[in-house]
C-alpha cells in the first residue's frame, strides 16, 4: 500500500511539471512526445507492482495471523474439552500434602483419597551364642518391611466414610488391614463396622509412619491387640475422647493375631470388648497422630488409659479349654514441647487358661524421648522392659504358652534424618541387657531380635521411609 502511494504520487508530479513547463515548439514536441510516453509506461508498472507487492504483504498477513488464530483456537479447544469433561463428570482431581492424591465429586459428596507407604530396611543382629539362635552368630541382610496402599473417603455425603487399607507381606501377598464403613452420627459421635485396629495400646495406635525409632518396641509388639473385626464407636470432644469396642477377639500376648479376617464360623472368642479413654490437657488431637518432634512444636499433653477382656470358645487353633479368657489394663502419657517428645507407658494382662495350673501375669513399661537439633535431624533414646509372668498350660493357648519366667530389658538409641516432608531415614541400635532373649517376645515380630540364651544380643537397623 505504501509503495502504491509512492509510485501514484510520483506519476503524479511528472505529470504536473511537464504541465506546468514551458510552451512546447515544433520542433521540440516529438522528444517531449516520447518522454510523455515513457512516463506513461513507468507509471503503469509502478501501479502493476505496487499491486503486486501490497497482495503478497496481505497474503503473507493473512497466512501468520491463520496461524495465531489456529494456535489459539487449539489451545482454548483443548481446554474447554478437559473443562467440559470435569464438568460433565462432576470430578476434580490433585493432591494434598499429607492426604495423599484426590479425586471428588463437584459437590464434595463423593471422594477418594489414594495414599501409600514405603519401608526398606536393612538389619544386622548379633547373638553371643550362635547355637542358641541359628547357624549364624551374625545375620544381616535387606527386607521390605512394609509397602502399603490406602484409599479412604466417603460416599453420598461426608458423614458416610470408607477405609481399605492394604498391605505387600514378605512374600508379595496382599491382604487388607483395615476395611471400615463408618458414619458420623454428629460433630463428636462416629459408628464404624468391619476390620479396625483395636483401640488398647497407643504405641500400636500411632501409624508405622510416625514411629520414633525404626520399629515400635517389643512390649507393644508383645502385648498390642492388631485387629479385629467387629463393632467399634468413638466420641470426641475438644479435650477427651472415648472409644470402644466389640468384635470376634484380638491379639493378646498368648495368642497371636486371632482377630484378622475372622468370620462368624471361626469366631474363637464367646465375647471380646475393648475400650480406651483419653483426655488432652493441652494442645490438639492433631499434635499426638505422631511420636516425632519438631522445633515449632507447641505445647501438649495427652493422658490415656484402656482396658480390655475377652472369653474363648474352644475355636483357638491348640485350645483344649473354652474357659480360657484374658483380660488386661494400661495407661501412658504422652507430651510434646519446643522439639521435645516424650511417651511412657504401662501394660499389664491376667490370663486365665480354665485348667488347674497357674494364672499369667505378663506386664511391661515402655519410656522413649526425642529431641529435634535442627528441622532435620531428631535423636532418641527407648527403654523397654517386660516380665513374662507366669505358668499356662501349653494347651491352653495356641501360640506362645508359657513355662516360667522370662524377662526383657532393650535399650534403643538413634536419629531420624528428614529429607523431605514425604521421605525420612531412620537408624537406630538396640542392646538386649537381659541375660536371655526368649522366643516369646520375638516370635512375633520381623524387626531383626532372635532367641537367644546369651547375654547382650544386639540389633543395627537402618531405614529408608517413602510416604505419596
Amino acid at each position: 500500500m505504501i509503495t502504491r502511494r509512492t509510485s501514484a504520487a510520483l506519476a503524479a508530479a511528472t505529470s504536473l511539471a511537464l504541465g506546468l513547463s514551458a510552451p512546447v515548439t515544433a520542433e521540440d514536441r516529438d522528444p517531449v512526445e516520447g518522454l510523455r510516453a515513457e512516463v506513461a509506461v513507468l507509471r503503469a508498472q509502478n501501479v502493476e507492482l505496487a499491486a503486486r507487492l501490497d497482495a503478497r504483504e496481505e497474503t503473507w498477513l493473512d497466512s501468520c495471523r491463520t496461524e495465531k488464530v489456529r494456535g489459539i483456537a487449539r489451545d482454548v479447544l483443548l481446554d474447554s474439552r478437559q473443562r467440559t469433561s470435569l464438568r460433565d463428570s462432576g470430578a476434580m482431581a490433585g493432591y494434598t500434602s499429607g492426604k495423599g492424591f484426590m479425586l471428588a465429586s463437584q459437590d464434595g459428596g463423593f471422594t477418594m483419597r489414594i495414599s501409600g507407604q514405603l519401608q526398606t530396611r536393612w538389619v544386622m543382629s548379633h547373638v553371643g551364642d550362635a547355637s542358641t539362635a541359628d547357624s549364624n552368630q551374625t545375620d544381616w541382610g535387606f527386607q521390605i518391611r512394609r509397602a502399603k496402599v490406602k484409599f479412604k473417603g466417603n460416599v453420598v455425603d461426608k458423614t458416610w466414610r470408607y477405609t481399605i487399607n492394604g498391605a505387600f507381606g514378605s512374600s508379595g501377598a496382599f491382604a487388607f488391614e483395615e476395611a471400615m464403613i463408618t458414619h458420623d452420627v454428629n460433630d463428636n459421635l462416629s459408628v464404624s463396622i468391619g476390620q479396625y485396629k483395636a483401640p488398647w495400646t497407643r504405641e500400636e495406635l500411632v501409624s508405622s509412619s510416625r514411629q520414633l525409632a525404626v520399629e515400635r518396641s517389643l512390649v507393644n509388639e508383645y502385648f498390642n491387640a492388631d485387629r479385629g473385626v467387629g463393632l467399634d464407636v468413638k466420641y470426641v470432644t475438644d479435650d477427651w475422647s472415648l472409644q470402644a469396642a466389640y468384635n470376634n477377639g484380638v491379639k493378646t500376648a498368648y495368642t497371636g493375631s486371632i482377630g484378622r479376617n475372622t468370620s462368624s464360623a471361626n469366631n474363637p472368642t464367646k465375647w471380646a470388648v475393648q475400650g480406651r479413654f483419653q483426655y488432652k490437657l493441652s494442645g490438639d488431637w492433631v499434635d499426638f497422630k505422631s511420636f516425632t518432634s519438631s522445633l515449632d512444636d507447641d505445647e501438649a499433653v495427652m493422658i490415656g488409659f484402656a482396658g480390655m477382656g475377652q472369653s474363648w470358645n474352644g475355636q483357638l487353633d491348640g485350645a483344649a479349654s473354652d474357659a480360657a479368657s484374658v483380660w488386661g489394663v494400661t495407661a501412658d502419657l504422652s507430651a510434646k514441647f519446643a522439639g521435645i517428645s516424650l511417651f511412657g507407658a504401662v501394660v499389664y494382662q491376667s490370663f486365665d487358661s480354665g485348667t488347674d495350673t497357674d494364672n499369667a501375669n505378663p506386664w511391661g513399661v515402655v519410656a522413649q524421648a526425642g529431641y529435634s537439633l535442627t528441622e532435620q535431624w531428631e535423636v532418641f533414646g527407648r527403654f523397654s522392659w517386660a516380665n513374662n509372668k507366669g505358668v499356662v498350660d501349653a494347651n491352653a493357648f495356641g501360640a506362645n504358652p508359657v513355662q516360667g519366667e522370662a524377662k526383657l530389658a532393650i535399650i534403643t538409641i538413634g536419629a531420624n534424618h528428614f529429607i523431605n516432608s514425604k521421605v525420612k531415614f531412620t537408624a537406630d541400635w538396640g542392646l538386649n541387657l537381659n541375660d536371655s532373649l526368649e522366643g516369646d517376645w520375638v516370635s512375633q515380630t520381623s524387626n531383626g531380635w532372635r532367641a537367644t540364651d546369651e547375654s547382650d544380643e544386639w540389633v543395627l537397623r537402618a531405614q529408608l521411609q517413602l510416604l505419596f
